[in-house]
Parts: structure tokens; C-alpha cells; sequence
């Protein structure tokens, strides 16, 4: 899988995602993450596009 396409199908998780308590604490806990790690400018988005892939995924294998 190419980054282009990981990228893009993250950004389709996150705007098919349900809001739930639960999804809005991984975002949010992925979002404060990666912005004390790298800076916010970065951090930000790559937490919204992880978290949404890290729900997505978890629900995929559930279905399965």
C-alpha cells in the first residue's frame, strides 16, 4: 500500500467515523500524543488520520 493510499483511506475513516466517547478519547489521546512528540502543526493532523485508522481497523477485525 502506497502512503498516498493510506493517507487517503485514513481520511475516509475519519469522516465515516460514529462519534462515540470512546472514539473521541483515542482521537483525542492519539492527537496529544503525537503533538508532544513532534509539533502541533504536524501532530494534529497525523493524530486525527491515526486514530481513525486505529478505530476502523479495530472494527474491521470485529466484523470479521
Amino acid at each position: 500500500m502506497k502512503v498516498k493510499d493510506l493517507i487517503k483511506q485514513s481520511y475516509e475513516d475519519l469522516l465515516d467515523l460514529k462519534v462515540t466517547w470512546e472514539n473521541v478519547a483515542i482521537i483525542g489521546i492519539a492527537v496529544v500524543v503525537l503533538s508532544a512528540i513532534t509539533t502541533p502543526i504536524i501532530g494534529i493532523p497525523v493524530g486525527l488520520l491515526g486514530g481513525a485508522y486505529y478505530i476502523k481497523n479495530e472494527e474491521r477485525k470485529d466484523n470479521d
